[in-house]
This record gives C-alpha cells, sequence and structure tokens, in this order.
C-alpha cells in the first residue's frame, strides 16, 4: 500500500494478491475504455431506474492479502454498502494476477473483464467462485453483448446515444 501510495502521481497501480505484487502502467486507452464501459452502465441503470454508487478505482483491499483498483465499480440499491458489487476491469494486457481469484477475495459478486476486445462477465453467489454470464445477474435484462457492441463506439458521447435510443426502441 505504500508503494502504491508513492506511485500515485506516476500514472502506475499497484495490486497485491497472495504474495504476488503486480505494478501496472496506467494508460489513456485503458482509462477511457473502463469509464467508456461504466457510462454505458449507467444508462441502462438511468433508463431502467435502478438507483446505483459509483466507487470509480477506489482501492479495495483486504489487510494482509490482497489490495487492487478496478478501472471502475458499482454498488446498486438504496442500502449502503461497505463494498462495490460490480467491477469492470480492462485488460490491455495478459498475465499478472488472476483477476476473478483477486475480486473474488475482495468480495466483489460480478466482473465484467475487457481483455482481447470482447467484454467477459462472471457472477457468483456469495460464496461461490465466479462463473460466466451473458446477462448480468445485477442488472436484470442488460446483456452485455449491448455492452460489448456500444462501447466499441467512439467517441463516448455517441456510444451513449446510440446506446440510449436502442433501448428506448425496444422498450
Amino acid at each position: 500500500l505504500r508503494l502504491d501510495e508513492a506511485l500515485t502521481k506516476t500514472g502506475h497501480r499497484v495490486r497485491y494478491f497472495n504474495g504476488i505484487l503486480e505494478i501496472m502502467s496506467i494508460s489513456f486507452p485503458h482509462e477511457s475504455l473502463s469509464g467508456h464501459i461504466g457510462r454505458l452502465l449507467e444508462v441502462y441503470c438511468d433508463f431502467r431506474d435502478i438507483d446505483f454508487q459509483t466507487w470509480g478505482s477506489t482501492t479495495q483491499k483486504q489487510e494482509g492479502k490482497a489490495a487492487a483498483e478496478p478501472g471502475e465499480s458499482y454498488n446498486f440499491g438504496l442500502e449502503r454498502k461497505n463494498k462495490p458489487e460490480l467491477i469492470i476491469e480492462v485488460g490491455l494486457s495478459s498475465g499478472g494476477i488472476d483477476k476473478l481469484e483477486l475480486w473474488t477475495a475482495l468480495g466483489a459478486k460480478e466482473a465484467w473483464i475487457w481483455q482481447n476486445d470482447r467484454l467477459h462477465g462472471f457472477a457468483r453467489s456469495d460464496d461461490g467462485p465466479f462463473q460466466p454470464i451473458t446477462e448480468s445477474r445485477l442488472l436484470p435484462g442488460l446483456k452485455l453483448e449491448w455492452i460489448e457492441a456500444h462501447a466499441r463506439l467512439q467517441p463516448s458521447s455517441q456510444a451513449v446515444r446510440a446506446f440510449r435510443a436502442q433501448l428506448q426502441a425496444a422498450h
């Protein structure tokens, strides 16, 4: 955590899990894409009147075992929670810490991971492992292929408008 703090202003993030330390360089494509996916999620929530709270890239930690900053993260509903339910990750490189094991340890219920130009969704029960999903369990009716398709549109403003129009047409 001290190393993460020391590197804060350098454009790097530090992750720690089960004795493995990972230092990542944060780039515009990474930050832009995770924010882009988050905006699309927010459009869906707004359209469906789903209350949400953003956690952004707030560091999540389990003392002595794990610490990480997601690309974006969220809670849903009005109840105040002590950790995010949904994690959005953008993996522009391979290797390193297993993201699903990490987010299991940190208590996430659902993880969306952008890897190899695809959005991969995973959900878990309170005590089970992550399983692949094609539709969000936290956001009923949200097909991840919709997010994936609109995440490829640039700029973000056009993607948001196109996604909103798709939701209205389907309604």
